[in-house]
């Protein structure tokens, strides 16, 4: 087992192991140094007492961790009220008892020895027993360390150190956390990273990160809110040029001015566009700033698309919803937590909504829908004999059924004939009685 290293680097922060939902692991770096995650593990056993533990696995992480941040392993959807890192991998956690240790790894040299070094742990059980924390009876519960410094984050000295409260997410806000007992007590968390923005909620992705060169995060964002996305416009109308024209907006919720050195706007779906703010670009506090595509070089598409903001370390911390055909113009604006195309483009103000007003052909509605229907009649008809072909051998062949149509006629056949058999003479009456009847009607002519 790896030896306790003083002052740890990272340390567990929040587990939740109970849940119906997922599991996750919590890590926060306690230094001002950015971490490479890739030279720390997670070692896990199946029981808080290693004598007992009958399996262990060591769970690799990635990726780079900026200081005093967040870092959480998962294996499920989240959702994710502050900036951190996110590495989804499957847990697997005994919901009864077990044990996770934080493992830092330093090669002495290159093809030399490799020496780890324990940096926290904590063990759990389903039952109140010493040397192992008690798990929630709650499904939406979970442990968070204590005790908290001045700023609501961890503060702790040593492997093992501190407390651990159950808590789970607040029913009226579920970025908020309180107390899991009858009377639930707020408790602030602190994050200094990113927080979120006023709109919309940011979402974190972790994206590969090159480890020749570990980006930079900008010390003076550090406590301020996530920019956001506030509009875009993909098609300039009249005589437009697109390549000089077409803007992505930024809006500042800050009081401050917010440094985007390092930031990368993304656009597009299949095909990925990037470009990467210059060092020293600032965003004025409480402002609209439009990109345009002369300076960004980022080209919008008519036809569809979708733009990110992400940060130095790949992390999408703002994104528009994915738009469908623009026309001349139009705007695709956020208002209210909603996209929307409007009729007036606002650059560099506040947005202004005006929704475009559609009109319909009742009549070309109509023979559109009767055109519609009997293409769906025919496809169905179509569907029905493509699927007598697919599934011919578990239903009568064509020539069986040929040969029972002739048959039948065979025998309605014999049944006519049998019936003028057994009624000839009443029919050989009817036949006299007519002739007769033609003969008088000759008779009686002038």
């Amino acid at each position: 087992m790896a030896e306790s290293a003083p002052n740890p680097s990272l340390i567990i922060s929040q587990l939740k192991i109970t849940s119906s939902n997922g599991q996750f692991v919590t890590l926060y770096n306690t230094t001002s140094a950015t971490l490479d995650m890739s030279k720390y593990q997670l070692a896990y056993f199946n029981s808080y007492d290693l004598t007992k533990a009958t399996s262990s696995r060591l769970i690799a992480l990635s990726g780079y961790l900026p200081p005093h941040s967040y870092y959480m392993v998962n294996d499920s959807a989240l959702l994710l009220c502050y900036q951190m890192s996110v590495d989804s991998v499957s847990l697997g956690f005994s919901s009864t008892a077990g044990m996770v240790e934080v493992i830092a790894l330093n090669q002495t040299s290159v093809g030399g020895s490799v020496v780890s070094a324990m940096q926290d742990y904590v063990g759990w059980s389903k039952t109140a027993t010493a040397g192992a924390q008690t798990l929630p009876s709650s499904v939406n519960a979970f442990l968070q360390r204590q005790p908290l410094d001045a700023s609501g984050k961890p503060k702790i000295t040593s492997a093992g150190e501190g407390s651990w409260i159950q808590v789970q997410p607040d029913g009226n806000n579920p970025c908020n956390v309180v107390t899991y007992s009858t009377n639930p007590i707020p408790i602030n968390i602190g994050l200094n990273q990113l927080l979120p923005s006023t709109e919309p909620p940011v979402i974190i992705v972790d994206q590969p990160v090159d480890a020749v060169s570990a980006p930079v995060f900008p010390s003076a964002d550090i406590g301020l809110k996530a920019p956001t996305i506030s509009e875009l416009l993909p098609n300039p109308s009249g005589s437009g040029n697109d390549s000089v024209d077409e803007y992505i907006e930024l809006y500042n919720p800050n009081d401050t001015s917010f440094d985007l050195s390092g930031f990368v706007l993304q656009s597009g779906i299949a095909t990925l566009r990037k470009y990467t703010f210059p060092s020293n670009t600032l965003l004025s506090p409480n402002s609209f700033t439009a990109c345009y595509s002369e300076t960004t070089g980022l080209n919008l598409s008519n036809n569809g698309g979708l733009v990110k903001l992400l940060d130095p370390f790949g992390n999408s911390i703002s994104a528009t919803a994915q738009y469908g055909s623009a026309k001349d113009g139009t705007a695709w604006a956020l208002a209210n937590g909603k996209w929307s195309w409007s009729s007036q483009s606002t650059p560099n103000a506040s947005n202004i909504i005006k929704v475009i007003a559609t009109t319909k052909n009742k009549k070309a509605t109509k023979s559109k829908s009767l055109t519609s229907k009997g293409k769906v009649k025919a496809a169905s008809k179509t569907k029905k004999l493509q699927t007598a072909k697919l599934t011919s051998s578990y239903s009568e062949p064509p020539a069986q059924a040929a040969v029972k149509i002739w048959t039948i006629a065979i025998v309605g056949l014999l049944a006519l004939l049998y019936a003028c058999y057994e009624y000839r003479t009443d029919l050989s009456n009817i036949v006299f009685k007519f002739r007769r009847h033609l003969k008088d009607r000759r008779g009686v002519r002038p």
